[in-house]
């Protein structure tokens, strides 16, 4: 299993029991990300603002990932995702894109590209 695979078997983890430790424990520390999440607008950096994003999906999120695809090219990892759940104690199913890139173990950059919810928002 390479990081990427790892990165994401984390991030399912995480969204099934809002434990992210793991993830946050694999990110590089100049970590690159962008969420289209209220309050993170732009590109985030750093591994203090990725756990403030993270923990605002724990108090949120509870759901169920599924990979459907995996993607690699000019030096990104994509993970095609189903997810289902409880987003803010409401029903939701949407799907999601997760780009990953490696560097040195860890991942340097992630970036999420989703479908608006069926519910919840």
């Amino acid at each position: 299993m390479d990081t990427a695979d790892t990165a994401m078997r984390h991030w399912i983890a995480g969204a099934a029991t809002g434990d992210w430790c793991a993830l946050v424990a694999l990110l590089a520390p100049a970590v690159e990300f962008h969420v289209p999440v209220s309050g993170f607008a732009g590109i985030q950096h750093g591994v203090e603002p990725a756990e403030r994003f993270f923990a605002g999906l724990t108090a949120r999120l509870r759901a169920e990932l599924t990979v459907i695809a995996r993607l690699d090219g000019d030096g990104r990892t994509a993970f095609e995702v189903n997810v289902a759940g409880l987003l803010s104690g409401r029903p939701f199913e949407q799907r999601l894109c997760l780009v990953f890139v490696i560097a040195d173990g860890k991942v340097r950059e992630f970036r999420e590209y989703l479908a608006f919810p069926s519910a919840a928002l």
